[in-house]
């Protein structure tokens, strides 16, 4: 059994002490959806893509946090509740959190601390970041790694793929070769869903020709009715030892959209599924990677186990790992919840209507985003806890809804 890793910070884990600067998700880049002109694939709004930075903020440590406005920073916007509940619980944990106001003005912040280690889930243009400037010493294995088509290179626990270049993808010839279910995948990397689309019908094949024209794609076979999602958090130090953070049960809608995870805090891995992860993590460190990786991994219905997807980074998952400690001083096997809640009104109405819950810990907020500019709706990345009840579970999400507490990032 993998020994538990202990850190509960982003400084902890990617070795940067004060000299980090963490960059969650992705700045947003008007030309995004220029095929080839960014790493990472996305159809969402700047401000989704923002959002997906504020469920990171209270695991900093000595690193800094660099994030967008409309992340809302508790140490300098929620005074009363910074110097009550989040500074009593995670006071430790965060770190300094830094604003850019968009575009590309978090270069300015990054070009004046050159010594920073700059820990991100994608390099950017060599123009832009300079190579001496990330925690990687290449920068590009971070690439290699997330990308779907080259999955081969570090498991031998795939589902059978090809990937196609965009020209071929385009044409018809490769259609000659799937039956029907298939999934088709951006093989670049991508995030939340956006770059998978199952298809049935030839109509969603003719639908995915067009959402992902101009990309290099995979198409791998459908595997339905699987019995388990796993994402499985693991960390790897600059020396290769490799540790158990923790592991969930996916949320995943019908249309393969991430809505959260269900986390039992006190799960540990079956020796099969640890060991198809272990050889994943080692064959990353031999390229060259240390850091934090959730893998996702499927139990189709005859058991047979399939890695899905590579997630170098840390994943929407790891806060609650990272903070467990937090949860094991109420409940003795604390069962979590995640995912992103709307709530219509501002952060600190959103705090102080649930305030009960919060102080009683059955709803953690780990994360704020709210920018009037867009809506008057505060965006809230959160877990529901329970001591392993699901009916606990189901009453409360209910009871969340009647107070006006609805689920999703409705972004």
């Amino acid at each position: 059994m993998l020994e538990r890793y202990t850190g509960c910070t982003v400084s902890d884990a990617y070795a940067t002490g004060a000299h980090g600067i963490h960059m969650p998700r992705y700045p947003y880049y008007a030309d995004y959806d220029q095929p080839g002109n960014c790493h990472y694939y996305y159809r969402r709004s700047r401000e989704y893509l923002a959002c997906q930075t504020a469920r990171f903020l209270l695991i900093g440590g000595e690193a800094t946090t660099l994030a967008k406005e409309g992340v809302i920073d508790p140490g300098s916007e929620l005074n009363a509740w910074w110097h009550g509940f989040f500074r009593e619980h995670f006071g430790g944990q965060m770190g300094e959190v830094a604003k850019y106001a968009g575009g590309y003005t978090y270069l300015e912040y990054l070009g004046n601390h050159p010594e920073a280690k700059l820990v991100v889930p994608h390099p950017y243009p060599p123009g832009q970041i300079g190579r001496d400037h990330y925690y990687l010493e290449n920068p590009d294995v971070i690439v290699h790694l997330n990308d779907k088509g080259q999955m081969a290179d570090i498991s031998s626990h795939c589902i059978p793929y090809q990937v196609y270049d965009a020209a071929t993808f385009a044409g018809h010839v490769w259609r000659e070769a799937w039956e029907l279910p298939f999934v088709i995948k951006l093989a670049a990397p991508s995030g939340g869903g956006d770059g998978v689309a199952i298809c049935h019908t030839d109509e969603d094949v003719a639908a995915a020709q067009i959402r992902f024209g101009g990309h290099r794609v995979k198409v791998e076979a459908f595997i339905g009715g699987y019995e388990n999602n796993y994402n499985i958090n693991l960390h790897v130090d600059r020396g290769g030892s490799i540790r158990f953070i923790g592991g969930s049960s996916q949320r995943v809608s019908a249309a393969a959209r991430y809505e959260g995870n269900y986390i039992d805090l006190g799960w540990y891995p079956e020796p099969e599924l640890e060991a198809l992860c272990v050889e994943i993590a080692h064959n990353a460190w031999k390229l060259g990677w240390f850091g934090v990786c959730g893998l996702d991994v499927i139990q189709a219905a005859d058991g047979k186990l399939y890695f899905i997807d590579p997630n170098f980074r840390l994943n929407g998952s790891t806060p609650f790992h990272f903070i467990r400690s937090h949860f094991l001083t109420h409940f003795q096997r604390p069962h979590l919840e995640t995912g992103y809640f709307c709530f219509p009104g501002d952060p600190l109405a959103f705090l102080d209507g649930f305030r009960p819950e919060i102080e009683k810990k059955i709803l953690v907020p780990v994360g704020l985003y709210h920018d009037p500019r867009y809506d008057q709706k505060t965006r809230v990345y959160l877990a529901q806890a329970t001591e392993n009840d699901a009916d606990a579970h189901a009453s409360l999400r209910a009871g969340l809804m009647q107070r006006g507490l609805l689920p999703g990032i409705h972004l």
